[in-house]
């Protein structure tokens, strides 16, 4: 440092004076080569490897990245397909669920209007079943008093001469069916 700046070497004691020895030169000399050979010869080949080491190091690091980061890339692509593919399917099932409730609701509606056809059918049948039973029912009961008052009638006011001329249309109907 004293030999760079050279206000300081004049400033020094004894310095300034002019002339040196080759002996003290050739002494700073050999040490400066020893200490460049010492540097060559081990600090030079251990910073080397070194410098080597961690470029590989680094280099290895790198390509793990990569590595990992094209991995974490082919992962998001698959989970990208599969979400694609998920909404997808979600979207079919939607639309095929949609149908299904369509296909539903008519055939509920077709159902309710075959339902209806065959209640009214029904109905109408059970009211002409109820309306022919009760015309039997009153034919009886209107029977049944036509005869009630037929023999009270005819117990009433029935003669000899009355039998006899019923016996004889009963006779002479006979006569023309058997003539047929």
């Amino acid at each position: 440092m004293a030999a760079l700046t050279p206000s300081l070497a004049h400033a020094a004691e004894g310095g300034g004076a002019a002339g040196g020895t080759w002996g003290a030169l050739a002494i700073y000399i050999i040490n400066f080569s020893l200490f460049v050979a010492i540097i060559v010869k081990y600090l030079l080949p251990a910073g080397r490897r070194f410098f080597v080491d961690r470029a590989t190091a680094i280099r290895e690091t790198l390509l793990k990245a990569d590595r990992a980061f094209h991995e974490a890339q082919e992962l998001a692509n698959q989970a990208a397909e599969r979400l694609a593919r998920l909404e997808a399917e979600k979207n079919q099932l939607a639309s095929d669920l949609a149908d299904e409730t369509v296909y539903q609701i008519g055939r509920v509606y077709d159902l309710a209007q075959e339902a209806a056809v065959r209640i009214k059918r029904d109905t109408e049948q059970s009211v002409a079943a109820l309306r022919e039973n009760a015309a039997r029912r009153m034919r009886a009961a209107l029977a049944h008093a036509a005869a009630r008052l037929a023999f009270e009638i005819v117990t009433r006011e029935f003669a000899p001469a009355d039998q006899a001329r019923l016996v004889g249309a009963f006779v002479a109907r006979l006569d023309a069916e058997a003539a047929r």
